[in-house]
């Protein structure tokens, strides 16, 4: 079979990781590693008002990767592992456009990690996530592969104003305030505090510190809660936090508020995030969700950012498959550029392996 020079460096990538792991396993008892993947694409029909457009992207909400995890108990209180993981899309919604002929395929390496865990708790180094990502996220909805704070469906998406011209990105309007995501760091994870977890990261020039709260309630009901604090030297500092509260019947309500503090300006960009939501079906298993998101001063001192959606995620029971709809509709309020409002509907799958 015949691979073009990129296919070839990756797939080469890929097999050379198996074969480390495949050797470790022979080499040492007790080795265990696991290969994973997903396959996550969409159909996006956009109108920024003036212009619209049929796209066929690779959602960005949860992008098409594939993942080796490696892990061997050194002793009954001691254990390390190494984590692997990588993205490759063809037309990223986060970052094509109306009118875009289809983007190059992009490769990102998103975790190359390795970690020693034990009574004293978890240390992670490498490229891998800060202790604040993710914490402006707790979200118990069931449809993030389609809408939640920090949503990318629609990213690649400009406002434009009347004349068709693009001013700016979807994607720079919006923000969750989330931690760094995935970044060279030293990582510290704390033991479990009954229901709270506590972690540390700490790079270059930069810093995150990060509180978890999970508790399960009778009857399948259950609350998060996280907050997140990032130090990004000479750049900016910031504060995220979210919480999701699921009861037993299904109906879930997430929140999400987050605030920005850049160096050498007087402007502060902030945000929130809300949805309801229900799971119904025997299994709870189908889900919908309303949202609604608001971000001020982000782009430009003065913007203010508002999108609206409406999201349906069905989950095949124990296959790794979903299926989802999702319809926006996103503002910009900017003074003296007059910017049309943009409407999006998609359909799509993301498929686990």
């Amino acid at each position: 079979m015949k691979v073009n020079n990129f296919q070839g460096v990756t797939y080469g990538l890929i097999f050379s990781s198996l074969s480390v792991l495949t050797f470790s396993a022979n080499a040492a008892d007790g080795v265990e590693f696991k290969f994973s993947g997903q396959i996550s694409r969409a159909i996006t029909h956009a109108d920024n008002g003036v212009d619209s457009d049929t796209i066929f992207v690779d959602n960005n909400n949860s992008g098409t990767r594939l993942r080796l995890k490696g892990k061997v108990d050194i002793s009954e209180s001691l254990s390390a592992g190494v984590y692997w993981e990588t993205q490759y899309q063809d037309n990223s919604s986060s970052s094509i456009d109306i009118d875009d002929s289809d983007n190059a395929s992009t490769f990102t390496s998103r975790i190359r990690d390795l970690w020693f865990k034990g009574n004293w708790g978890k240390v992670s180094l490498g490229q891998g996530n800060g202790a604040a990502n993710g914490t402006s996220e707790v979200d118990f909805s069931g449809t993030t592969i389609a809408d939640y704070s920090g949503n990318n469906l629609d990213d690649g998406i400009s406002f434009a104003n009347s004349s068709g011209s693009k001013i700016v990105k979807n994607g720079a309007a919006f923000s969750n305030f989330d931690g760094l995501s995935r970044n060279d760091r030293v990582r510290y994870d704390t033991p479990s505090i009954g229901p709270l977890d506590l972690a540390f990261s700490v790079g270059q020039d930069k810093s995150e510190v990060a509180a978890r709260y999970s508790l399960k309630m009778a009857g399948g009901g259950k609350l998060g809660a996280a907050v997140g604090w990032v130090d990004s030297k000479d750049k900016f500092s910031q504060v995220g936090l979210s919480a999701s509260y699921l009861m037993p019947n299904g109906f879930n309500v997430t929140g999400h508020w987050g605030e920005q503090d850049v160096d050498g300006s007087s402007v502060d960009p902030s945000g929130y995030y809300l949805k309801v939501g229900q799971k119904f079906g025997s299994t709870k298993n189908q889900n919908v969700s309303l949202g609604y998101q608001q971000v001020d001063d982000l782009a430009a001192a003065g913007d203010e950012a508002t999108r609206y959606n409406i999201a349906y995620v069905y989950h095949i029971p124990n296959k790794g498959i979903e299926l989802f709809a999702v319809a926006q509709k996103a503002e910009l309020e900017r003074a003296g550029a007059n910017l049309e409002d943009q409407t999006m509907l998609s359909i799509g799958s993301r498929i686990k392996f």
